[in-house]
């Protein structure tokens, strides 16, 4: 069967193309002079550097046969639209990105990065450096690209998606040696071969805006931003710091305005109308389709499937942004294509400061890993459809000639200073390039004097950086730009003041702790870092005490705080009660880990010591920080002070002791029925961390697992006995099971589930009969269990067949079946409830199921029966055991340098420090676990997937 919808000639395809009213679209290259474009780039003279993806989806052959290629494309008479292209190189291995870089060019082609020259001058690259290997291959959606120039000198990438065990191993090597990145996204120096980690993974497209902050995409995530840099994290690794991004578009998979008739869907549950194939999020960097305006920027996303590109109007907001569609854009996204071979791949704020738009025009944009059998099938004489075809759009305000593209190789080093003054942010990114390859020490004085005379504050970072790259940035024009009206320049400013030591830049760097920016604070934060000086300790402690209460804020603090830990302790002894109660736990495991005995004594004297034997909610609640960090450390506050010598003595010159004072407050305010709530169930908490009287502990706890107690108190006694890891609390926690509520179950079930153990006794209670109904997810994770025994006695008690295939094959039947979506209902409330959302009901842990209205019947009903088939980037199930005995199980939904973030099932979020780590696995099945037919009728499901096809309706 041929395709459901033919190409179009360029002329026609662009007509069928709607742009936002007062904007018009030109073609300025197109087949044959570019097929398969993914990304572009341009050189100093003003060529058009395109790669070509020509081996997609799986090769030339279909069998992984490399056919990418690098392309330049001329504008001969400078009309503006491209008449001329030369073959640079082909048979790359599946190429993603380009920067034009010293002569020659670089690419992303995994499982290298690469550096192509032409050195004889006939148009065909003739030397080929690898700059960097040991790039994750696998899916060619999820492979590295990007190529940034960031204005720190080094060149920033995106790792890709998600791969298998979330790329904890991958070690990337460079002339300077190997490193490892992991999951994260990295930057490089392509000159001396230096590499490091950076906060990451983005999935398509890592790109930067005027100030150096870096934002990335992947697939339902138009655009977010990481607002944690990950170097600065790694310089405290006894601290976890929260997910360093903060998305920008939300909700997750927000809704599109396409022109195009929806396609047949086969993959995914993300439904049409909805971002599902988010690449190339990207801020413009000129004011030539916008004028300038404060606190405002636009961003750009390509959706390919939906065959259009979304504009996002960007607010800054706190230390990060929010966004929004542009309310002129209306019922259309501003690039909307009735053309479905119409595929958007990348955006780029072109030379001319124009919108430039790369089409890869493919019939089918999906990959085949994607697809169910029935759909690899169907589609398996298209995948290659439009290998021949491609074109590249310039969007410019109507009856408004975009600039020309300059010749920079003609100007001298005082014209590239000039030409730093501009609002084009890829001519001033050059311009910054040249001058560093040049190295022409001349250029310092016009830098000196753009710096101090221009009015353009993008111009003065530009600046900036290249003084200190010249080593000719004084401290007065630091102090002066420490003060510069533009909170852009300050931000930087600050950056480049960490290599400095001198008194007087310190002292204006501190005096920012009151900047009105809180992007500013933000960087102050981390910057005070770099610093040993008193006063930067005392601005550190300040920041930290006024805003702790922002995750961002309070982690950029602590990655500052080893070098000034006595101040931030000073600091935090004179703050409210509240903010004692919040900071003191993660201080005393800094203080604990830097063997700070001064700083850990002042933290714990006024926590544990009451002279009336009484103590307070925040008293309680600093206490169970502080015993739980000591938990964490796989020891007791006692048995701290026996081995550290200085801090015993300190508690003893002051009147105090590690006494067991709070412990016997705490056991008498869990049983008092007329003591606070709130106190009580602190208490309780707390109560599990009385190492020396643990027996009576449980006894206490286990007293609360009654249905006259509070449900709050139920549950805290719960998690409480979740973190002694003592064996006796399957029996306790069983042994109450009858009396528990459905809502107190599931908690207790969590904590069953949290240890090895445990999980074993739950199973050999299920063996013998006892009713604990355990839904699909929880059967699964028992079924995948880290121990072989559990494992083992799961699939004795857990009835189970392990063959997909064959249960998809069984339920076909169900096609033909009429459902009933009003019935469907209470399945979907039964069975994908715990993990998904529709029409406002569920839980957020898998991806949003919205509408299906388009989806295939066939590819809903493998997705259900056989979730492993096809895993979204992102939602990998992983088994996570910590060296407490804590085992935790769910998405890994970020990573740094010293920690990783997991979402259980149960929806809460935990930051891990990486030396909390004993064994991690998983990373190759869904987080849905098998055998959710399990108990359902062929009927059911036929029910369920006519309510998945709905949308959600027939719940609303």
């Amino acid at each position: 069967t041929g395709p459901v919808a033919h190409p179009m000639t360029p002329e026609a395809s662009i007509k069928k193309i709607h742009i936002r009213d007062g904007y018009e679209i030109e073609l300025v290259a197109r087949e044959p002079l570019t097929m398969d474009p993914v990304a572009i780039d341009w050189d100093t003279q003003g060529n058009l550097w395109v790669i070509e993806m020509a081996d997609y989806p799986l090769g030339l052959d279909g069998k992984g046969q490399q056919g990418g290629r690098v392309r330049m494309l001329e504008d001969l008479n400078r009309d503006g639209i491209y008449d001329q292209q030369s073959l640079f190189t082909d048979s790359l291995s599946f190429p993603t990105g380009i920067l034009t870089w010293r002569g020659g060019v670089i690419v992303t082609a995994a499982p290298e990065i690469l550096f192509l020259r032409d050195t004889n001058m006939d148009g065909k690259a003739d030397s080929r450096e690898v700059l960097v290997s040991g790039l994750s291959t696998g899916n060619q959606q999820l492979r590295a690209n990007g190529l940034r120039w960031g204005l720190d000198g080094w060149v920033y990438c995106a790792s890709g998606g998600h791969h298998g065990n979330y790329g904890i191993g991958t070690k990337l090597r460079s002339r300077a040696g190997e490193t490892l990145v992991g999951s994260r996204d990295f930057r490089f120096r392509p000159d001396t071969g230096e590499l490091e980690p950076v906060s990451g993974p983005s999935q398509n497209g890592r790109n930067r805006d005027n100030w150096g902050r870096w934002f990335g995409t992947q697939n339902m995530r138009p655009l977010w931003h990481y607002v944690l840099p990950d170097h600065y994290l790694r310089r405290n690794p006894h601290i976890a710091a929260p997910n360093p991004t903060q998305l920008v578009v939300t909700p997750l998979g927000p809704e599109v305005f396409p022109a195009s008739v929806p396609e047949k869907r086969f993959h995914s549950f993300n439904e049409a109308g909805h971002f599902t194939s988010a690449c190339g999020g990207m801020f413009y960097r000129d004011n030539v389709l916008w004028p300038e305006a404060a606190g405002k920027q636009h961003a750009f996303t390509c959706e390919p499937f939906h065959n259009l590109v979304q504009h996002h109007l960007v607010t800054d907001e706190g230390v990060s942004f929010s966004a929004e569609r542009d309310a002129p854009e209306g019922v259309l996204d501003f690039f909307a294509s009735e053309d479905r071979w119409c595929r958007p791949v990348m955006t780029r704020t072109g030379p001319d400061g124009a919108l430039w738009v790369v089409d890869m025009y493919r019939y089918m944009i999906e990959h085949p890993e994607w697809l169910p059998n029935a759909g690899r099938e169907e589609l398996l004489p298209h995948y290659r459809i439009g290998e021949d075809m491609g074109r590249i759009y310039r969007i410019s305000p109507v009856d408004s000639a975009p600039f020309p593209i300059q010749d920079l190789t003609q100007l001298n080093t005082e014209e590239l200073v000039t030409a730093l003054d501009s609002s084009n942010g890829w001519l001033r990114d050059k311009v910054h390039m040249l001058l560093v390859w040049r190295g022409d020490e001349d250029s310092k004085k016009p830098l000196r004097h753009l710096l101090s005379t221009t009015e353009n504050p993008m111009a003065r970072v530009h600046a900036l950086w290249l003084l200190n790259h010249f080593k000719a940035l004084s401290a007065k024009q630091l102090i002066s730009s420490l003060n510069d009206m533009h909170p852009g320049v300050r931000e930087n400013a600050l950056r480049l003041a960490e290599t400095q030591h001198e008194p007087s830049v310190i002292a204006s760097a501190a005096k920012l702790t009151d900047d009105p920016d809180a992007k500013v604070r933000l960087q102050l934060a981390f910057t005070l870092g770099a610093w040993q000086s008193p006063v930067a300790g005392t601005a550190l402690g300040k920041l930290m005490t006024q805003y702790h209460s922002d995750p961002f804020m309070k982690a950029a603090c602590f990655s500052s705080g080893t070098p000034h830990l006595p101040a931030l302790v000073e600091s935090v002894m004179l703050a409210s009660a509240s903010t004692r109660a919040d900071l003191n736990g993660s201080l005393a495991e800094l203080a604990l880990a830097v063997n700070a005995h001064s700083s850990l004594a002042a933290l714990l004297e006024p926590v544990f010591y009451s002279a009336s034997g009484t103590y307070t909610l925040d008293q309680m609640q600093a206490a169970l920080q502080i015993t739980s960090m000591a938990a964490r450390r796989g020891t007791d506050l006692s048995a701290i002070a026996g081995k550290h010598e200085g801090l015993a003595a300190i508690l003893s010159e002051k009147g105090s002791s590690l006494s067991t004072a709070i412990f016997d407050f705490a056991r008498e305010s869990v049983l008092s029925q007329s003591a606070d709530l709130d106190l009580r169930v602190a208490a309780a908490k707390l109560l599990a961390r009385d190492v020396r009287h643990s027996s009576e502990a449980l006894r206490v706890l286990a007293s609360c697992l009654n249905p006259r107690q509070p449900v709050n108190l139920q549950k805290a006694a719960l998690e409480a006995l979740g973190t002694t890891r003592d064996a006796s609390v399957s029996s306790v926690v069983l042994n109450a099971w009858i009396t528990l509520s459905p809502s107190i179950r599931q908690v207790a079930l969590e904590v069953l589930l949290s240890g090895e153990p445990w999980s074993f006794s739950l199973l050999e209670a299920v063996e013998s009969g006892k009713e604990v109904p355990l839904d699909a997810l929880q059967q699964g994770r028992l079924l995948r269990h880290t121990s072989k025994r559990v494992r083992k006695l799961a699939e004795k008690a857990l009835t189970r067949n392990t063959d997909r295939t064959q249960i998809v094959e069984r339920y076909k039947t169900t096609l033909q079946l009429q459902g009933d979506p009003g019935k469907g209902k209470s399945i979907f409330n039964q069975t994908c409830a715990a993990c998904h959302q529709l029409g406002g009901m569920g839980k957020e842990l898998g991806p949003d199921l919205k509408t299906v209205v388009n989806h295939s019947p066939e590819k809903l009903l493998s997705n259900i029966l056989d979730p492993s088939r096809d895993i979204q980037p992102g939602y990998h199930a992983y088994q996570c055991e910590l060296t407490d005995g804590t085992e935790l199980y769910g998405l890994i939904t970020n990573e740094t340098g010293n920690s990783i973030t997991m979402k259980k099932t149960d929806g809460s979020v935990h930051s891990i420090l990486r030396k909390d780590i004993e064994s991690m696995r998983g990373g190759q099945l869904s987080l849905m676990p098998d055998g959710l037919e399990k108990g359902l009728s062929h009927q059911d499901i036929a029910n369920l997937i006519a309510l998945l096809r709905l949308g959600g309706e027939a719940i609303q």
